[in-house]
């Protein structure tokens, strides 16, 4: 009996553990921007987007408001990414809602500079799922504030190796490096701006 009692707990334990290394499960409620989107993010990873080695947080609800979100977890794959360069007009906590997305999107802020080659440098903050269904999604309630007059880098790519078309809403304090803001900026139109 006691080996029986040993077994279940040792069982338990692990099961514990293995979960907390899970990824998150995916969010399945409609989201509601605290500030309507003054700008759409539309762009595609395709085979020519370059590619990192990404990482992750401890806990997916760590922020790194100083430039020093710590990344401990290294995933094993190194999906396309696209980055773009935004400032904020005022202090009010930003969102990037993930609205529409041909994979199972991750988002990071980065303060300046954005290093694809150093990913666990100048971190802010990071999302999986918090958008619907496997969209990724940062609320203005997850607290990241930032200082306008800085630049920032926003940072998409696929949970693993995916490819295909993406969205993002942003709240209506950010704007692109260097950009006249519009309801639509596409990549293609501003990619050529931060090579």
């Amino acid at each position: 009996m006691k080996q029986v009692t040993a077994c279940v707990l040792i069982m338990m334990i692990a099961t514990i553990a293995l979960a907390a290394d899970m990824p998150k499960d995916p969010d399945r409620v409609d989201y509601v921007m605290d500030s309507p989107s003054r700008i759409v993010i539309a762009g595609e990873l395709t085979d020519n987007s370059p590619t990192w080695h990404r990482w992750r947080p401890v806990s997916y609800e760590d922020l790194g408001l100083n430039c020093d979100l710590v990344f401990n977890s290294d995933y094993t794959t190194e999906p396309h990414y696209d980055q773009y360069c935004f400032n904020v007009s005022d202090s009010t906590p930003v969102e990037f809602v993930v609205d529409d997305a041909g994979f199972d999107t991750v988002i990071y802020i980065y303060c300046d500079p954005f290093d694809a080659g150093n990913p666990t440098v100048n971190g802010v903050y990071m999302d999986d799922d918090d958008g619907v269904g496997l969209n990724s999604a940062i609320f203005a309630a997850n607290g990241v504030t930032l200082t306008p007059g800085n630049d920032y880098w926003f940072v998409i790519c696929s949970y693993s190796s995916s490819i295909g078309t993406y969205s993002v809403l942003t709240s209506d304090n950010v704007a692109l490096c260097g950009t006249v803001a519009t309801e639509d900026s596409s990549w293609s139109n501003v990619k050529g701006l931060f090579k």
